[in-house]
Order: structure tokens, then C-alpha cells, then sequence
């Protein structure tokens, strides 16, 4: 893999050996015990709810974590954060449409107890309780900001703040729009005149205009403090076209093959295909939902139908190629790729 190597460090003092930066197996549960709290991000026009998750040695402190009284984590309420062998790399997540901060807490709380930091906005009229389709295109141009707002949060929240680096930025990962929201922060531009065309013909089938929301013919929405983007079944190949090329972190593109919604002919493969050395992994027998907790909220959602493989699979799998992958970007022996019969690589 090409791509930086970020290690994190706290120089030791008296003459004492520094400390080895800390990393656990991805295969494995994690060190750490997962620790999370929400908050809010203040606005001009808008305020995002926001989740934040770090690592702690405490075990029992506090409650175990129940998300907007809808999902029960594994996660507790309160534990100090645990960075004695330097500061913590973070990630910020990027819920999908109709989605929501806390969709994939089986990835944000294994991230958490494996020494990360993770951080996860709302995209407010985008989310499973207000979703407003009709502000998607000018949502499409908000989300990068978002992640921004939330990485900026996070720096500054006192149950981390003494564990985080600004300077070593932060990796993004995304599902489905939050795919979209990955890409378009670690360099992606946006194809706002090909959107306008696309929407005069009726060609588009996402995002139609985002022209009174972006300025020129393509939009830049990157963020260059992120180092690794991994955009999970994500949408994007109209929204970007030949902006893809300029993509410039390492790239994991994760997709299911029998995913309905992104497709891998229509979205995953196109997409891949664009990003400059992305690595692609194909979970067998995966749906676009599989990649999230939408299966413990309804059956009815394509990735959890009884022929499919086990969300919890699923799960697992998801954890242990962004662990190796991330690890691997990080400058670690992290097994990339991990071998699995229900995995493919390009």
C-alpha cells in the first residue's frame, strides 16, 4: 500500500524510552473499554447532534449506552480516557441517508476499544428522524462541513482533549451518503455542471442540482487534515465522475454484492475504479444495509433477509478490514488484507 505513515507520540522526558504507540489484533475485541457521550454542535443556521466514543480502562463506571432510547450499545457512560502510550488517532464517521450518528456503533465502539477516538454528526435533515428529501442536494454540499465541525468539536471536548493531536488530522469513514461524505473530504470534486445536465435530461437518480449551493463547475469540499477514507457501499459515481481521480489518501472501498441500493455495477466498481490505488473488498452475499444497525430496527431493509449472511458476519468482517486497513495506513504489521472466505480484493 502506498500512502503516509502517521504514527502518534508523546516524546518521554528524563531519559526514558518512548512509549510504543498502541494497537491491538483486528481481529480481536479490543483493549479498551468503549466510552461514549453526545453533545451539540452549535450553528449559524443549525445545531448538529453529535456522538462521541474513546477508550477507557475502566470497566464498570456509569451505564451501559442506549442511543436516543431506540438502541442499546455496548459502550458505557463514563470511564476516564486511556492514552498512556501517546496521543489517540481519531476517526469521524458519516451516517448514511435516512441514517443516523449511532448506525453503525458495532464499528464506531470496537474503533473505541482498539485506541481510537471516534466522532459521529448528525447531518441534520438527512437523518431516520427528519429526513427532508427535498434539501438533499444542499445537505450533499453541507456534509463535508459537518465532519469538519465535528472533528473541530471533538478537539475540544474535555474528555479527550489532553489525548488528541490536531495536527495528525483524522481518518474519515462514511456509509452509503456518508460513502459520498468520505470522498468528497479526502479530495473528491463534485461534478456540479454534470449534476445541472443530469437534471434537465431526468438522468439523475440521487442528487440533482447543487449549483445554488456550490460555487464553479466542480466543488471541492476536501479537508487535507484527513489521512485514510473508507467509504462503506458508497454512492457517488454521478455525483463525482472524473472528480474521483483526485482523491489523494489511501482509499478502502467496501461493498456487498448483492447490495440493491449501490450497487457494485452501478456505484461500488465505478467508483473504485475512479479513486487513483484504491484497495476494494466485496463482502459475499452482502446488502447495503448489512454495513449498519437497520437490521435491529426492521427486517425489511436489503441486507437482512434470511439468505444473506449474518449481519452479525457482517459486522465483524466490517471491523476487522477497517482495523487492518487503518492500522496498515498507521504504519503497523496490521495483516492487510485479512484473509476471509467471504471476502474478495481488487
Amino acid at each position: 500500500m502506498t500512502g503516509p505513515v502517521v504514527v502518534w507520540l508523546l516524546a518521554c522526558t528524563g531519559g526514558e524510552p518512548e512509549l510504543e504507540p498502541h494497537f491491538d489484533a483486528p481481529d480481536s475485541a479490543g483493549t479498551f473499554t468503549p466510552v461514549t457521550t453526545d453533545g451539540l454542535i452549535p450553528g449559524s443556521t443549525l445545531d448538529l447532534p453529535v456522538q462521541l466514543w474513546w477508550p477507557s480502562l475502566d470497566t464498570d463506571r456509569g451505564s451501559i449506552a442506549e442511543y436516543d432510547g431506540l438502541l442499546t450499545g455496548d459502550a458505557r457512560t463514563q470511564g476516564d480516557v486511556s492514552c498512556e502510550a501517546g496521543s489517540l488517532p481519531v476517526v469521524v464517521f458519516s451516517h448514511g441517508n435516512t441514517g443516523i450518528r449511532w448506525q453503525s456503533i458495532f464499528l464506531t465502539e470496537r474503533l473505541a476499544a482498539h485506541g481510537y477516538v471516534v466522532v459521529a454528526p448528525d447531518h441534520v435533515f438527512n437523518t431516520l428522524t427528519d429526513i427532508d428529501d427535498e434539501r438533499r442536494d444542499e445537505i450533499a454540499i453541507r456534509r463535508p462541513q459537518d465532519v469538519d465541525d465535528a472533528f473541530e468539536w471533538a478537539l475540544e471536548q474535555p474528555e479527550v482533549a489532553d489525548c488528541v493531536d490536531p495536527e495528525a488530522g483524522y481518518a474519515i469513514i462514511g456509509h452509503s451518503f456518508g460513502g459520498y461524505t468520505s470522498l468528497a473530504i479526502s479530495g473528491a470534486l463534485v461534478d456540479v455542471e454534470g449534476l445541472a445536465a443530469d437534471c434537465e435530461t431526468g438522468d439523475d437518480e440521487f442528487l440533482c442540482d447543487v449549483s445554488p449551493y456550490a460555487d464553479g463547475p466542480w466543488w471541492d469540499g476536501s479537508d487535507a487534515r484527513a489521512w485514510a477514507s473508507i467509504p462503506l457501499t458508497p454512492v457517488g459515481r454521478d455525483e463525482f465522475g472524473e472528480g474521483l481521480a483526485e482523491v489523494a489518501v489511501p482509499t478502502l472501498v467496501v461493498g456487498g454484492d448483492r447490495d440493491d441500493v449501490t450497487s457494485m455495477d452501478e456505484q461500488i466498481l465505478p467508483i473504485w475504479e475512479g479513486v487513483p490505488d484504491a484497495e476494494l473488498a466485496t463482502v459475499r452475499n452482502a446488502g447495503h444495509f448489512s454495513f449498519s444497525v437497520m437490521c435491529d430496527l426492521t427486517s425489511a431493509a436489503n441486507g437482512c433477509e434470511d439468505d444473506m449472511l449474518p449481519v452479525e458476519q457482517v459486522h465483524e468482517l466490517t471491523n476487522e478490514l477497517t482495523l487492518s486497513f487503518l492500522g496498515d495506513v498507521r504504519g503497523f504489521d496490521a495483516g492487510w488484507p485479512p484473509e476471509s472466505a467471504d471476502v474478495t480484493y481488487e
